[in-house]
């Protein structure tokens, strides 16, 4: 599975390397392999993850067989927060996306370590609200943009460029997965895209023939101010 996401700040940027080091020094080392589970929704144990190697993926899956992804998380970046500061149990079901390898942190050493290094606090803090921000983006286009403008939107977080070719590997089924929405309705809108000369639709990838004219047909349906 493709999950596509713009990258981000880590606790690993924001963290001096002695700190970092500490952190890591106080938790337990484990590898998983393509797939395999690393936590499940419901888990109640306390501690901190930091991916230190590889990549998870977060999600969960519905009583109904629907499947949604929420996250994906990469070298650096940690899970497990609120088990730790507000004691409630894991939402997501996370799974390794290709080998990986996690740092767990108990609360107790992740506490002493907390109470001597406010920097980590501090960290943790500024990961939680860009978290939150991203979150916060996401739900507004849910509401106000088309399936066609979502999918868009999705496509160019892994752009950098303004103009030009662009291919994207990822398949119908990750987005669906990625956007909540059926395979079907993400097929049709795609067909359409293509009719439009927006994206071009091949096996395994999908092609951008023109980034800035992908970003248009977005602002054609935002009726915000876009925030510099």
């Amino acid at each position: 599975m493709k999950v596509l996401r713009p990258k981000s700040k880590t606790l690993k940027d924001l963290l001096p390397s002695r700190i970092m080091d500490r952190l890591l020094a106080a938790g337990s080392k484990r590898k998983y392999s393509d797939g395999q589970i690393v936590q499940e929704r419901g888990d109640n144990n306390q501690g901190l993850a930091i991916v230190t190697s590889g990549q998870v993926v977060a999600g969960n899956v519905g009583l109904d067989g629907s499947f949604l992804v929420s996250a994906l998380l990469r070298p650096g970046e940690t899970f497990g927060e609120y088990t730790l500061f507000a004691g409630l149990p894991r939402t997501h079901t996370v799974w390794s996306q290709g080998e990986a390898e996690i740092t767990f942190i108990k609360a107790t050493p992740f506490s002493k370590l907390l109470d001597e290094e406010p920097a980590i606090a501090r960290a943790l803090l500024t990961l939680t609200l860009l978290r939150n921000y991203e979150m916060l983006e996401f739900m507004d286009a849910q509401r106000r943009f088309s399936l066609r403008a979502r999918i868009a939107r999705l496509l160019l977080v892994t752009v950098d460029a303004e103009t030009g070719r662009e291919t994207i590997e990822c398949r119908h089924e990750d987005l669906a997965f990625m956007l909540g929405v059926s395979r079907v309705a993400i097929g049709k809108a795609l067909k359409r895209m293509k009719e439009e000369g927006v994206v071009g639709l091949h096996y395994g990838h999908i092609e951008i023939p023109n980034v800035r004219r992908l970003k248009k047909m977005i602002e054609a349906e935002d009726q915000f101010f876009p925030i510099s």
